[in-house]
């Protein structure tokens, strides 16, 4: 028997969760398979990104879809 792995959430106490707080209002490009998305991270929780863009549409990604992701300068 095998235990789920959660190493993908972003859960208080984890590196990810750490990350995230530290960068909360920047600028950040998120890779997935449907494509990439670039917006200020404005709130996350265990399992998805809020992301607001220049044009001020509000993007959600999935933590579990993402590829990659980068914090732009």
């Amino acid at each position: 028997m095998t235990t789920p792995s959660v190493s993908h959430l972003i859960t208080p106490g984890s590196t990810l969760y750490s990350l995230m707080t530290r960068h909360k209002g920047q600028l950040m490009t998120v890779s997935t398979a449907a494509g990439e998305v670039q917006g200020y991270l404005t709130a996350f929780d265990p399992t998805y990104l809020t992301l607001t863009t220049d044009l001020n549409q509000t993007k959600y990604v999935l933590v579990m879809n993402i590829a990659s992701f980068s914090f732009d300068a």
